[in-house]
C-alpha cells in the first residue's frame, strides 16, 4: 500500500475520529495495536478498528516522531545524489554494520540479525514514495544474514 493509498483509506477519518474523542493509539514494540483507554471503546469502535488494524498500524507508525526526523533527513539525501545513482539512506554517519543494530541509525533490532529497525524502514519507503505493505511491517527489520 503506497502512502496515498493509506491517506484514502477509512483508516485516516477513523484514526482523527479516535484521536479527537481522547482516544490514543500506538503500536507495541511486538507489534500489536494498542488503543486507549480501552474501557472507553463500545462495539462499533472495536468492530471498526478490527476492520482497519492494519493500516491504523501503518498511520500510527508513519506519523512517529522518530520516522519523520528520518524522513526529512532520506529526503535530502535523495534530493543531493545525482541520477541514476540513489543514496544508502543512512540516518545517522558511521553507523558499524553490525549484528542486532539497525545500520543506519544504530538502534537496537529486536531479533540478533542484520538490517534496518523499523523506523528507517518505513522512513526510506515514504522518502522515496515506495509502497508501505502490513505484511511487511510486522518484520519489522529485513534479515539478511
Amino acid at each position: 500500500m503506497t502512502i496515498g493509498l493509506l491517506l484514502d483509506t477509512p483508516a485516516l477519518p477513523l484514526l482523527l475520529s479516535l484521536e479527537r474523542d481522547g482516544f490514543d493509539l500506538e503500536v507495541t514494540d511486538d507489534g500489536r495495536l494498542r488503543v486507549s483507554p480501552r474501557n472507553r471503546l463500545d462495539e462499533e469502535h472495536v468492530a471498526a478498528i478490527r476492520h482497519h488494524k492494519d493500516a491504523l498500524k501503518l498511520l500510527v507508525q508513519s506519523c512517529d516522531d522518530g520516522v519523520q526526523a528520518r524522513v526529512a533527513v532520506f529526503k535530502e539525501q535523495l534530493a543531493s545524489t545525482p541520477a541514476p545513482s540513489a543514496p544508502a539512506f543512512l540516518f545517522k554517519a558511521q553507523i558499524p554494520y553490525t549484528t542486532g543494530l539497525c545500520f543506519s541509525c544504530g538502534d537496537r533490532l529486536p531479533q540478533v540479525h542484520y538490517g534496518r529497525c523499523w523506523r528507517c524502514s518505513i522512513a526510506w519507503r515514504l522518502a522515496v514514495g515506495v509502497s508501505l505493505d502490513s505484511d511487511w511491517i510486522r518484520d519489522e527489520a529485513k534479515t539478511t544474514a
